[in-house]
């Protein structure tokens, strides 16, 4: 069983997030060897020890050769820390600079400590050649990519998309529109007569006077246009694709906006109204359908019934209970009604406007049957600051981190003097055929040569010969309709080389980003610490049932407690649940018909688990120790709980027995095992530490 303990000191150095990432994915292999102990309880909790928070990628072995620079803090044979890089980790891992600037010479010393271990232990993974292995090298690359991805775009860009966003997000905009198809892969031909469409519905509405909403349920290719006329009711910041919803904040209220194009097509909008938002709503709902599947066969059974509900509420009814009892969306009614603070439809969201915190509509029609809306919480509109995370992962999640994604682009290219070969790629394009848009298309042995040939340079030295560009076409084949040869060509050359690009800058960053490079650095040495600790204590510790039982016959001392009583504890939070628990244990009901009986609403009502408790040192009612086997306490209130105990075996005190105390012997035969070892790396890799520097570390 993994001891908390020991990832908590080497917890000081690589951040602790790191560590959770690791043991999740090794999780299972350690269960493997762990089932049939109580010990996976620490396990399944183990990742909650030792969660921390961190920041938002070079070669394994190029990331480690990167070293701090000043004076040397610690020197070993095989690498110096300077005094920079000790005061780098031990400020980030215990509240920054201005929280250690009160720290004694004692804390250093201690941390100093516990850090020389693990370096010896990150260096003896290395000697063993841990970091050359290929299941290393894969996971290690797997992170690299991910970790980088926060680093790949314009932080510039980013930074005014956010406050765009936060900007837009102040007002809510009611606007309709009208659509007219043109798919994103459509041929040009098709594309320009969309665009003649929707130029002249906007030349009919804004120079001969026709109703937008007219012109929309008449022309528009949106299917809803037939019965709401366009109009999409208030909306917000993302609640649209962003070209859309740049024209609708765009766009003076009363006024047509020029076409928009979409991947849905062409859109005209006309802006009804602007107006300030509040916050955030959440709402609930209740339902009435019609049809053969619900209670209600005929619009006027539905109205009936919702107006029913309706007088209700009004005397006082809980809008939950009756949203679970009466509302025909089974998606929401088991949850009160709750829809949450998504986007609804248009007239909902019109409601949603006009209603308080606690109140709720009068009943109303959708085209999905009659309703009636109620506000649940309402969160006033957050600061920026408090707002700048989320709205940065909306955006990286949003078609509007395209423009983020181009601009870093143009940075790379301007920045390593990006070069096309024009006449390399006209020459290549004109060597294909019409396979080449079926995503057929095969090389041409006979041209070689010309594949060798430079397709784009960056910097003096990095150049992609068009043989990578056919290797990437043969990779992601698909069919390019309505192009000519040309176009397509051009088309998987652009997505081509954004990637190429943006794997180019990746292999830059550890040296452009200080961040970046120590981040890496913290990986790399965690995925090595895991590995070894698992090969050489973790594992061991309960593989090795020879030396374990030996530990425990030589240190039996340690195993020593009072008497014990174990017991079987009921537990649940509905107090009606407990009483009757009770009336089952006393029907003699056995724990499998209890759970199911209690438990059939819910799988988390009831549980029923097995505990062990030592006299006088556990909270638990005296008489489990006086009475026979088999004792039943009364029902207990503890916070917000209830629980009853069964006394099931009782334990003298004295030595426990192994298999008893099987989770505790592996726990110390791992420091055992672990203290053993850190013996012989102090003396494999010996270290001198500076006094004069550690005397002036933070100053």
């Amino acid at each position: 069983m993994i001891n908390p303990g020991h990832l908590c000191d080497q917890g000081y150095f690589i951040d602790f997030f790191i560590l959770l990432i690791l043991l999740n994915l090794r999780i299972k292999k350690l269960y493997d060897l762990m089932k049939n102990t109580r010990n996976l309880f620490l396990l399944l909790i183990f990742p909650v020890l030792i969660f921390s928070a961190c920041k938002g990628p070079k070669t394994a072995s190029q990331a480690q050769a990167t070293v701090e620079t000043g004076p040397v803090l610690l020197g070993f044979d095989k690498e110096n820390v300077s005094k920079e890089e000790f005061e780098r980790v031990y400020a980030k891992n215990n509240g920054g600079k201005e929280a250690v600037a009160t720290h004694t010479p004692e804390q250093f010393r201690e941390y100093l400590d516990l850090y020389i271990n693990f370096k010896r232990k990150v260096f003896e993974a290395e000697t063993i050649g841990l970091d050359t292995t290929p299941a290393f090298q894969q996971e290690f690359n797997t992170y690299r990519k991910q970790l980088a991805q926060p680093y790949l775009s314009s932080k510039e860009v980013e930074d005014e998309l956010i406050k765009e966003a936060y900007d837009r997000s102040a007002f809510l905009v009611n606007a309709s529109h009208l659509l007219v198809n043109a798919d994103q892969s459509a041929s040009p031909e098709d594309t320009a007569k969309a665009f003649a469409r929707v130029m002249a519905y906007r030349d009919s509405i804004v120079n001969f006077g026709k109703n937008f909403g007219d012109m929309a349920e008449k022309y528009s290719d949106d299917p809803s246009a037939k019965s709401n006329k366009g109009n999409l009711g208030f909306f917000s910041a993302f609640d649209m694709v962003y070209p859309f919803e740049s024209a609708a904040y765009n766009t003076p209220v009363g006024q047509v906006s020029q076409p928009v194009r979409t991947r849905f097509g062409y859109h005209l909008l006309f802006v009804h109204d602007k107006i300030a938002s509040t916050g955030t709503k959440k709402v609930a709902h209740i339902i009435v359908r019609v049809g053969e599947r619900y209670s209600s066969k005929t619009e006027e059974q539905a109205e009936k019934r919702i107006r029913e509900i309706y007088d209700q509420l009004k005397a006082g009814a809980d809008f939950a209970q009756i949203a679970a009892q009466y509302s025909d969306d089974p998606s929401s009614s088991s949850k009160g009604g709750d829809l949450g603070t998504g986007r609804l439809l248009p007239e909902m969201e019109n409601l949603k406007l006009q209603l308080a915190e606690g109140e709720f509509s009068e009943p109303f029609t959708t085209r999905f049957g009659w309703h009636i809306l109620k506000v649940t919480e309402e969160e006033k509109r957050a600061s920026f600051e408090e707002s700048r995370n989320a709205l940065k992962q909306k955006i990286s999640r949003d078609s509007r981190a395209q423009i983020s994604r181009n601009a870093l682009i143009e940075k790379i290219k301007k920045e390593n003097n990006y070069a096309l070969n024009s006449a390399n790629f006209d020459e290549f394009k004109a060597s294909l055929d019409e396979s080449f848009l079926r995503g057929v298309w095969k090389p041409d042995t006979a041209k070689t040569a010309l594949y060798q040939k430079p397709l784009f340079t960056l910097g003096k030295t990095y150049t992609q010969p068009i043989q990578e560009f056919v290797d990437y076409y043969v990779r992601t084949r698909s069919r390019r309709n309505g192009m000519s040869v040309s176009q397509a060509a051009d088309e998987i050359f652009n997505a081509w080389l954004e990637q190429e690009l943006l794997k180019y800058e990746e292999e830059q960053l550890p040296n452009k980003n200080p961040d970046f490079r120590h981040l890496l650095k913290e990986y790399r040495d965690g995925i090595l610490l895991f590995t070894l600790m698992e090969q050489k204590v973790w594992k061991k510790a309960v593989e090795d049932t020879t030396g374990l039982k030996k530990y425990y016959l030589d240190n039996q001392t340690k195993f020593h407690a009072g008497e014990t009583v174990d017991v079987k504890e009921y537990r649940t939070t509905d107090e009606a649940a407990i009483n009757e628990v009770k009336k089952l244990l006393a029907e003699g009901k056995s724990d499998a018909e209890i759970e199911g009986e209690i438990n059939q609403t819910s799988a988390l009502k009831l549980s029923i688990t097995s505990q062990t408790y030592e006299k006088e040192k556990d909270q638990v009612p005296a008489e489990l120790f006086s009475q026979p086997v088999g004792y039943q306490t009364e029902t207990e209130q503890q916070n917000n709980f209830y629980r009853i105990l069964v006394s099931t075996t009782k334990n003298p005190a004295g030595i426990q027995p192994f298999e008893k105390v099987k989770s505790q012997a592996i726990t110390q035969y791992q420091d055992y095992l672990e203290q053993q070892w850190l013996v012989e790396l102090a003396q494999k890799y010996p270290v001198k530490i500076n006094e004069s520097v550690f005397n002036n570390l933070f100053k």
